[in-house]
């Protein structure tokens, strides 16, 4: 690679400028570069407190049996809080993995040592609440804070396990073993440099674990661990069985029918519209111009939106009596909800596969069987076609990457140098490997002198 780099700056007849071996001596220059960078930024800090921890009572205490992957996650998040030095681990997989369960054992094992859990929405805070009673209720102390619900700073002092929304940030916490965030994405960069500073003590860091339920590509996952440790979960508890069907103006009277048999089956259903209000450049109906339709034909229907200030407690409401749930992509993530079989997503391909894959996600959440509709204008969208064959986020990914860039690989952290030449992330894993290989080699290989000595 260096002779042909070094070719290409003294160029003769000898050596083309475009051929296969130039192209990889550029590709592989291009990212190596590029994760010397990356690791310049990682930083290091003292951890507040390592311990050895065994997380067998808590497991043992399940009324299941864990996956292969949320007992391999499980631990590496021990071995994690061994460490001297600050963790930082990123805890990927499909949404109903039982991430939230892998954080159950991490907050286990920091015990009385104090661990706090972030979620971006008050619903999803209340949900971990809950979890989090029924498994470690009788274990650990636990507060909650949002801003409907904020523990006194005496109950703050006193709990084992802290959970809340971005609230947490405005108040004064105790020093923490150990911080999560669930759903990381849906904080900016600058929230997450706060969260990851919550509860630092004489310029020691908490152990710090974020969880995330849209699955990235290999590649992006490899680049990504030259800033942290990424941890995929793969296996699920069950099986999905969510049937996936692209359809169009044609096939709505069987679409109407198939909700009717779904409410008097005691099932629910979400239907997702790409605008709140009429919108003069899109061919699809709004949420507003089709709650009349649905709300004449059918009891117990339900709107939330964006801009909707009550769409917690709505969503809270539609779990427990609603039928159909008229939403925008506000659900993408969201409360649980036991008994959704079925979401529509009307002008799906205005949507990224990504967004589209999270929506699908909603559906099924106990294992039973379960449908979602691609609505569109143009129904033989090869883009479409291909995502209503596969149910794998990990595949879903690597779908999405090979029809878009890759975009911000940290997601807001690092905002230029993303835009590679010729490295490309979707087809250049070998290369990838390559480079990782060599650079392992060489961090392993003690110097000449040291050698000799």
């Amino acid at each position: 690679v260096a002779r042909t780099l070094y070719d290409l700056h003294f160029p003769n007849n000898a050596v083309p400028a475009h051929n296969e071996r130039t192209i990889h001596a550029l590709k592989y220059a291009e990212i190596y570069l590029f994760l010397q960078t990356l690791a310049s930024k990682r930083s290091s800090f003292l951890a507040t407190v390592s311990f050895a921890a065994d997380p067998a009572p808590f497991i043992e205490s399940l009324p299941f049996k864990l996956s292969v992957d949320q007992t391999a996650a499980i631990a590496v998040s021990r071995r994690d809080l061994a460490q001297k030095t600050q963790a930082k681990r990123l805890i990927v997989g499909d949404v109903g993995c039982g991430k939230t369960l892998v954080m159950m054992a991490i907050a286990f094992m920091a015990g009385s040592r104090k661990s706090a859990m972030m979620a971006p929405t008050s619903l999803l805070a209340n949900q971990l609440f809950e979890e989090a009673e029924r498994f470690l209720g009788s274990k650990l102390t636990i507060a909650l804070v949002t801003q409907a619900h904020g523990a006194d700073d005496a109950a703050l002092l006193k709990a084992d396990l802290i959970i809340g929304t971005h609230a947490l940030l405005y108040r004064v916490l105790p020093p923490l073993a150990v911080v999560m965030i669930d759903e990381q994405h849906r904080f900016g960069a600058a929230q997450r440099k706060k969260l990851a500073d919550l509860g630092a003590n004489d310029g020691a860091k908490p152990h710090f674990f974020q969880f995330s339920a849209t699955p990235i590509p290999r590649t992006l996952a490899m680049i990504q661990s030259a800033l942290l440790e990424i941890t995929p979960i793969h296996s699920m508890p069950f099986k999905k069985q969510i049937e996936t069907m692209v359809i169009g103006r044609g096939d709505f009277a069987r679409l109407v029918q198939h909700i009717k048999e779904q409410i008097a089956a005691n099932n629910q259903i979400i239907i997702v519209y790409p605008h709140i209000d009429m919108s003069e450049t899109s061919s699809y109906q709004s949420l507003q111009q089709a709650r009349g339709y649905w709300e004449s034909r059918f009891e117990r229907v339900f709107v939330t939106h964006g801009k909707d200030s009550e769409k917690e407690s709505t969503l809270l409401e539609f779990r427990e009596r609603g039928t159909i749930l008229l939403a925008t992509t506000v659900v993408e993530v969201g409360i649980s909800l036991p008994r959704l079989t079925t979401i529509v997503i009307v002008g799906a391909e205005r949507l990224g596969l990504a967004t589209l894959h999270q929506l699908r996600g909603r559906v099924g959440r106990m294992g039973q069987k379960s449908w979602c509709f691609f609505y569109t204008n143009h129904p033989q969208n090869d883009r479409l076609q291909t995502l209503a064959q596969t149910i794998d986020g990990f595949a879903v990914a690597e779908l999405d990457l090979q029809t878009r860039s890759g975009g911000d690989l940290l997601e807001g952290v690092i905002q230029s140098g993303m835009a590679f030449n010729y490295f490309d992330p979707a087809t250049d894993e070998a290369v990838l490997r390559e480079v990782k290989a060599a650079d392992k080699a060489r961090t392993a290989t003690p110097p000449a002198e040291k050698q000799s000595a």
